[in-house]
């Protein structure tokens, strides 16, 4: 888990509105920015600041428990990336934030992602109305909409910036993998995405196959099968990196045939499959088939 000081390296302007917010001493806070700029390490690293009584040095105990997810005054959201954490869980955060603190100065809440809960934002509206004197609240968000503008309204917004050309290459050192042109300019600018593509064996080359696509799509049954089987997601810990990678190759798809109107039209089907959580095989394959 990084700290505010590291990150500072890459996101000095980000880390100066966290630490003055910080400073403010507010009870909640939101992180907003565009998905994929690193708001979950940035939580982490509020965490860090907020637990310990070094600030947030990143290697002390009491940092290391928040690290390793075993501080007792520390409760993470749970739940699949890209999909609802469930209500049940956010009551469980909610009875968790209404207790004092039993060994740092302060009990903290860290919900990832606020704004794709939607319709569970009365769960924990209430709680960040009345919390109590110990409690922070730390969460983050890509858009502010009229769902969630009851909870912004009760939070300190934070406004960070995306991810520089300079930091997105960084991670790629730290992930061990070779920041070749094309994989930079498809990570969109998003942090996640170089972890990602970090556990795909040769993600360049299976990322191209979705530039490809048009030509290698044919009027063949038997061909269509393998090219789902080939661009079938590996190597993914989770159903959620799973359509991650998938989304990230439909983008690539879109940006190769900009001027084609029919693979825009699948793409954005299958993008729409993927919303729904429908099965990846199912999506490449009405992805490859000819509609009607």
């Amino acid at each position: 888990m990084k700290t505010l000081s590291a990150l500072a390296s890459y996101r000095r302007a980000s880390v100066d509105r966290i630490r003055q917010a910080l400073d403010a001493d507010s009870s909640s806070y939101l992180i907003k920015g565009p998905r994929g700029c690193g708001a979950d390490e940035l939580l982490g690293a509020m965490a860090l600041a907020l637990v310990g009584a070094c600030g947030g040095c990143g290697v002390c105990s009491s940092c290391v428990a928040v690290a390793d997810g075993e501080h007792p005054d520390v409760l993470f959201a749970q739940g699949e990336r890209g999909k609802l954490v469930p209500v049940e869980e956010l009551r469980r955060l909610v009875r968790f934030a209404s207790l004092a603190p039993t060994q740092a100065a302060h009990r903290v809440v860290i919900i990832p992602d606020i704004d794709t809960l939607r319709l569970s934002f009365p769960v924990i509206l209430k709680a960040l109305e009345e919390p109590p004197t110990a409690t922070r609240w730390l969460l983050s968000a890509a858009l502010i909409g009229a769902e969630l503008a009851p909870v912004a309204s009760r939070c300190f917004v934070i406004e960070i910036e995306a991810p520089s050309m300079a930091e997105i290459e960084g991670r790629f050192d730290e992930v061990q993998l070779e920041p070749t042109e094309q994989l930079v300019r498809w990570t969109r600018r998003r942090l996640d995405r170089v972890a990602l593509f970090a556990r795909l064996t040769d993600a360049e080359r299976y990322l191209s196959g979705f530039a490809n696509l048009p030509d290698l799509v044919r009027e063949d049954a038997r061909w269509s099968l393998e090219l789902v089987y080939r661009l079938t997601p590996r190597d993914l810990a989770t159903t959620a990196e799973a359509e991650e990678v998938l989304q990230c190759g439909l983008e690539i798809l879109i940006a190769a045939h900009p001027e084609n109107a029919d693979w825009l039209r699948r793409a954005s089907r299958a993008s729409l499959s993927l919303a729904r959580h429908l099965p990846i095989q199912l999506v490449l394959a009405e992805l490859i088939l000819r509609e009607g």
